[in-house]
């Protein structure tokens, strides 16, 4: 979580790493019924007020994060796909530890404990 030497960079690619865990773990908990969960790298540097802030120069635009969020919810040809990782349009393979079955436990048990789940 951080608590000691906080860098942004590396806070921002552990929780990408801990949103694919946990949508992997929930498509495989939520299996056989007609709910499914994926998720999105949007963009890269948006032309956000957060990435100009940052330093950063935007590299995309807001409307190509906002299609794809929108193809991913709506698209037919998506109409029962589950458990995956999308990066913009295209589905990719995440970092090899998101499909580690233990992490995927750790990070489901840990956030039922921080929200008082457990």
């Amino acid at each position: 979580m951080l608590t000691h030497g906080y860098d942004g960079t590396r806070a921002y690619c552990q929780s990408k790493l801990a949103q694919i865990l946990f949508t992997v773990e929930l498509a495989e908990r939520l299996a056989g019924t007609d709910v499914t969960v994926n998720c999105l790298h949007p963009s890269t540097y948006m032309n956000t007020t957060m990435v100009r802030t940052a330093g950063h120069t935007p590299i995309s635009r807001v409307e190509d994060g906002a299609a794809a969020v929108l193809r991913l919810a709506a698209a037919p040809e998506l109409d029962g796909v589950t458990g995956r990782y999308f990066n913009v349009t295209t589905e990719v393979r995440a970092n090899v530890q998101a499909y580690d079955p233990t992490a995927r436990n750790r990070l489901w048990d840990l956030s039922r404990q921080l929200t008082g789940l457990a």
